[in-house]
């Protein structure tokens, strides 16, 4: 009986070990099938939109105690980069919560400008230490 639930046992983590995909000598896909067209179709056309010279822009302003934006939600993509031009009366700084993380020094001044890209996606907090604020939140996405 415990030779059986062993082979039995053998058997199902053969076939799960089978079904991942992690073996050199899989077969590919067949030319004829129609999910592995339509999942190379997807990625190339994400990949034709997505340039370097694209950035997602976030104009921050520090004025008389104010601060704008303030928990702004915003989209961004892995890789690609983000510029926060900041326009301040008061020396602050700011912290940029991703992989990996950025400290940027706020002077007083207009057109300060602060480039960064993020490595891994998930939601990155973007904040003024001093003022105890958070300027925007970017949901970015692989």
């Amino acid at each position: 009986m415990r030779t059986r639930r062993l082979v039995t046992t053998v058997a199902a983590v053969g076939l799960l070990a089978a079904g991942c995909g992690g073996s050199e000598s899989e077969t590919p896909a067949a030319p004829n099938d129609v999910s592995a067209t339509v999942d190379t179709t997807v990625v190339q056309s994400d990949s034709e939109q997505a340039t370097d010279t694209d950035s997602t822009d976030i104009d921050v302003s520090i004025a008389g105690g104010e601060v704008t934006p303030t928990d702004e939600r915003i989209e961004g993509t892995v890789g690609r980069e983000i510029v926060l031009t900041v326009d301040s009366d008061a020396v602050d700084e700011l912290h940029v919560h991703s992989v990996p993380e950025y400290t940027f020094p706020v002077a007083v001044g207009e057109d300060q400008e602060f480039r960064f890209t993020v490595d891994v996606p998930g939601s990155v907090d973007i904040e003024l230490h001093d003022a105890g604020v958070t300027v925007a939140t970017v949901l970015v996405r692989p």
